[in-house]
C-alpha cells in the first residue's frame, strides 16, 4: 500500500505550514483549539479558516481510506476465481503495482465512477481498471502477450487480450485480417481465404475459451484491451 509520506493533499500542506511557523500568536492558539474541537466532534463556532482546514483534513483521510479499502478489494479480486491469467506472475506484479501506485489506481477508479455516475459494480469496475493498470505499467510485466479473463457473478464474462511489449496482438491481427478479407470476398466473390481465416479465428477463440474454463452455453465476450472502455459487455450495477 502506498505510504502516507508520498501524499501531498491540502491537509498535509496545512500541517507542514503550521509546523514551519516561527511563533504562535494567541489567535493561532485559538484556531488550533477550534480545529481540535472540530476534529473531535465538539460543538462550537470555529473560525472559517479552521473549518476549511478541518474539511481539507477530513477529505484527505477519506481519500486515503477509500484508496486503501479499494486496493485491498482489488487484491482480493485478483486472487479470486473471478480473475484469471495464464501467467500467474501477472497477478503478483499487478497487486504490487497497485500497492505502489495507489493514486494512479484511484485516478482510473474515479474516472469510471464519474463516467457511470457511481452506478458501477465492483466486478465491472475491476474488469475495466485492472487491465488498464497493466497497460499503463506495461514495462513491469512479461514482454509476451497477456490474456486474462473476468467472470461475473451471473456466470457471464470477458476475455481480454493485451498486446506484447512491442504492441503486437494475435487477436487484433486475426480480427483485422478477417475484416479485410470480408471486404475482398464481397468484391471478388471468392470466400476461400475468408473461410480459412474464419476457421483459424474459431480455433483461436476455442483455445482461449477452454483455457479460461468457459463452458458451451456460457455468455462471454472477447475484448481487445484498447476497447475495454467501450463496455458493451458491462452489467448494470
Amino acid at each position: 500500500m502506498t505510504s502516507i509520506s508520498v501524499v501531498q493533499p491540502a491537509a498535509l500542506l496545512i500541517l507542514q505550514q503550521a509546523n514551519a511557523q516561527p511563533a504562535e500568536t494567541d489567535e493561532d492558539k485559538e484556531k488550533k483549539a477550534d480545529l481540535v474541537q472540530v476534529a473531535n466532534g465538539i460543538t462550537g463556532e470555529p473560525a472559517e479558516e479552521t473549518l476549511k482546514a478541518a474539511f481539507a483534513i477530513s477529505v484527505a483521510f477519506m481519500e486515503l481510506d477509500a484508496k486503501g479499502e479499494l486496493a485491498v478489494e482489488a487484491a482480493e479480486f485478483i486472487d479470486s476465481d473471478q480473475f484469471m491469467v495464464t501467467d500467474l506472475a501477472v497477478k503478483q506484479t499487478l497487486k504490487q503495482v497497485i500497492s505502489e501506485k495507489g493514486w494512479e489506481f484511484m485516478q482510473l477508479v474515479k474516472q469510471q465512477q464519474e463516467a457511470h455516475d457511481g452506478a458501477i459494480s465492483r466486478e465491472n469496475l475491476f474488469a475495466i481498471v485492472l487491465p488498464q493498470m497493466i497497460v499503463k505499467n506495461r514495462e513491469r510485466f512479461t514482454e509476451d502477450e497477456i490474456e486474462l479473463s473476468v467472470k461475473f457473478e451471473d456466470k457471464s464474462g470477458i476475455i481480454v487480450f493485451i498486446p506484447d511489449s512491442e504492441g503486437n496482438s494475435t487477436y487484433s491481427d486475426l480480427m483485422k485480417a478477417v475484416e479485410e478479407e470480408e471486404i475482398n470476398a464481397a468484391k471478388t466473390g471468392d470466400e476461400t481465404a475468408l473461410r480459412e481465416l474464419s476457421m483459424e479465428l474459431g480455433s483461436y477463440i476455442a483455445a482461449w475459451s477452454d483455457a479460461f474454463d468457459f463452458k458451451p452455453g456460457d455468455v462471454f465476450m472477447f475484448v481487445d484491451v484498447k476497447d475495454i472502455l467501450y463496455a458493451a459487455w458491462m452489467k448494470d450495477a
